[in-house]
């Protein structure tokens, strides 16, 4: 019995694979006689499983210098551990070269940091809009939280900055970490001038808001799931995987 249940094993092993190189999913049964065969969990990397959610836009004028001065600050933090080495070096000789990849990886932090479901963006998820007043605040949450509309407002409210800045965002923040200067200075740089999303005060929030929702964070468990299923999305891989 322990052979046919091997080759049995073996077979339907070799059936997922298949279905892996093709779709990356499984169908209803597969899943059931895995879990029969004691191989348990839950799937991940599924296409379309839950639609994103959709930005709340009327929220969006109310919050965009609040998310740039946000960027700024998380962006200014990373890029002083990036470029500290590289501005500390002091050279030995006239004529020696020594190579630092810093200003590449301040880009590449950049272009990620607005996706809630990256390591760059998770301040994005930690974020809770709400209203106070006629003003509407950006309030940082300890966890990581489900993205749902806010979070997605906030995502939108980011990449509208990073287009109104393009390539003087990063530009602005090398040169700051250079010439050490101020991060109220730098805000005022980029949110002013470069993406002038802070020129004029966000106008006053004199009414109920369409949709409040309430901020709910992820279970160790669930952010766990995120990060794996962030990273198979990385790599190019989707699917149903154990």
């Amino acid at each position: 019995m322990s052979c046919i249940r091997l080759l049995f094993a073996g077979a339907l092993l070799l059936s997922v694979c298949r279905h892996a190189a093709a779709q990356m999913q499984m169908s209803a049964e597969e899943e059931e006689m895995l879990e029969e065969m004691g191989i348990k969990g839950s799937p991940m990397g599924r296409k379309n499983l839950e639609p994103m959610a959709a930005p709340i836009k009327s929220d969006l004028k109310y919050i965009y210098c609040g998310v740039c001065r946000k960027m700024v600050d998380v962006a200014y933090d990373k890029s002083q551990q990036v470029l500290e080495k590289r501005f500390a070096y002091q050279k030995r000789r006239k004529r020696e070269t020594v190579e630092f990849d810093g200003e590449a990886e301040v880009q590449e932090f950049t272009e990620k940091m607005c996706n809630p479901l990256k390591p760059e963006g998770e301040w994005v998820a930690r974020i809770d809009l709400a209203q106070e007043g006629e003003k509407l605040l950006l309030a940082t949450q300890p966890d990581v939280g489900k993205c749902g509309r806010e979070c997605r407002t906030v995502e939108a409210a980011c990449n509208e900055v990073l287009d109104r800045a393009d390539t003087d965002f990063t530009e602005i923040l090398y040169k700051a970490i250079k010439d050490k200067t101020e991060l109220e200075q730098v805000q005022r740089y980029i949110c002013n001038r470069a993406a002038g999303v802070c020129k004029k005060k966000a106008p006053p929030l004199n009414k109920q808001r369409e949709v409040d929702e309430t901020f709910v964070p992820l279970t160790p468990e669930e952010k766990q799931m995120q990060d794996m299923q962030a990273n198979l999305k990385e790599s190019g891989m989707s699917g149903t995987m154990y």
